[in-house]
């Protein structure tokens, strides 16, 4: 009991020194955001309650991030509602349907998890320009599908497993009563699939918000995501670190919020599997 109890105590403890140190980054940014820019040449350490202010989140938000967080958004729920969707039927197959070529062609998805995006970046501009995809606002849906495709292989990888752990009496049963494979996959599986399903949204979410590299090299100016115009915020403000420091508290808050939320689906989903029973 003492080991154990030892044990615990230096795991707990590595974990919160950690996550404080995690943490520094973060609460240093959050507090370059909140104090006007005076104060943070000076030492933000040194503000008080008196100093903090909302006027550079405003500032970041009006002056340049407004749009480019609209566009995050159509980006970031259009393709993880493609992803789920077309994740979710292929993962259905996978699981509890038998074809032709079934394994090979799971291989084949499944590869592509490996593929470097920098290895297709340049040959995606051509594909996206003969598709009529690289101009006014069909660049959403060409991202959209970009993303979507790098995201099917980790939406069949991990929803296929909640699929297959689905109790196959269930599904027989729905069989006898003369359902078909949609509407065993939308009365049955899905809602028992919840958690998974949830788990992959908020990682792919994340995963999409967060794209930087396919935002700059396939969008314009006029449909670039956050993450380009934080970068693009940058450059003309250099000198002024708070706005820089709030515009990254904006870009950081939809997936916390988002990650809130949706805590329990993720947990029992990163969970589910581990007891059987």
């Amino acid at each position: 009991m003492r080991r154990g109890r030892t044990s615990a105590v230096l795991l707990y403890g590595s974990v919160t020194v950690l996550s404080l140190l995690w943490l520094v980054p973060v609460a240093t940014a959050a507090m370059i955001a909140a104090v006007p820019i005076g104060q943070t040449r000076e030492g933000w350490w040194h503000a008080g309650f008196g100093d903090l202010t909302l006027d550079n989140l405003v500032e970041a938000w009006r002056e340049a991030l407004s749009g480019y967080a609209v566009n995050s958004f159509v980006i970031a729920v259009g393709s993880v509602a493609l992803t789920v969707v077309t994740g979710a039927m292929a993962s259905y197959a996978f699981a509890r349907m038998r074809f032709a070529g079934k394994r090979i062609v799971y291989l084949l998805l499944i590869s592509t998890m490996i593929v470097p995006v920098q290895i297709i970046l340049i040959p995606l501009l051509p594909w996206l320009r003969t598709l009529g995809l690289s101009t006014g606002d069909t660049q959403f849906l060409g991202i959209i599908l970009v993303h979507t495709a790098f995201g099917a292989g980790w939406a069949v990888f991990m929803m296929s497993s909640f699929f297959a752990d689905v109790p196959e009496e269930l599904l027989e049963a729905a069989r006898i009563d003369g359902a078909r494979h949609l509407d065993i996959l939308r009365r049955i599986v899905l809602p028992l699939a919840m958690p998974g399903i949830v788990s992959f949204a908020i990682i792919d979410f994340v995963f999409v918000w967060n794209d930087l590299l396919l935002g700059l090299s396939l969008l314009d100016r006029d449909h670039q995501p956050l993450t380009v115009g934080l970068a693009n915020l940058q450059s003309p403000h250099l000198a002024q670190e708070n706005l820089v420091a709030a515009g990254s508290i904006i870009a950081v808050l939809p997936p916390l919020v988002l990650f809130a939320l949706l805590n329990r689906y993720y947990v029992r989903g990163l969970f589910a599997g581990g007891v059987k029973g």
